[in-house]
């Protein structure tokens, strides 16, 4: 049954490739809001989001998009590693992109965007070091490189 799943999977890679970019580049309207709502906010005081606050459902929506988008990405680089003979060569860098977003998915599960947003704006409800928030921030852009690798793949395959 693994064995099926194995030769389904490889024989579809190519569209896998392309879900993955699809949904960890969606990713990008996420790290826009991250950029705009909580850190130039909290360096400035200046707050750049406010023109879009009517669609931060769309935000909360990419944001939940998130789980199967490093789902998605982490089975493309496993497998990459792992069977692909033409990426044997590049298994240092598929590695390094794999550990990226495993990253991120343990960071879904240890500091959540609302809890970054709360220990900014001073909630009392929920108590975190300041370089925490920022670690976490840091940690969300680390989805930068892989959608750049995603698209390099994608462009390459299409050539």
């Amino acid at each position: 049954m693994f064995k099926k799943f194995i030769n389904f999977y490889l024989r579809y890679q190519n569209i896998s490739l392309k879900i993955s970019f699809i949904l960890i580049s969606l990713q990008l309207l996420h790290l826009y809001w991250l950029t705009t709502d909580v850190v130039i906010y909290r360096l400035t005081g200046i707050d750049y989001f406010v023109g879009l606050s009517d669609f931060i459902l769309l935000f909360i929506i990419i944001d939940y998009i998130e789980i199967p988008a490093l789902v998605s990405g982490i089975i493309y680089y496993f497998f990459a590693i792992t069977f692909d003979k033409n990426e044997k060569e590049k298994r240092i860098k598929n590695t390094i992109l794999l550990i990226l977003l495993s990253i991120q998915s343990i960071h879904i599960f240890w500091i959540t965007d609302e809890v970054v947003y709360s220990t900014f704006v001073g909630s009392d409800l929920i108590y975190m070091p300041e370089y925490f928030a920022w670690i976490a921030i840091l940690i969300d852009y680390l989805e930068l490189p892989v959608i750049y690798d995603l698209l390099k793949r994608i462009i390459r395959k299409e050539k």
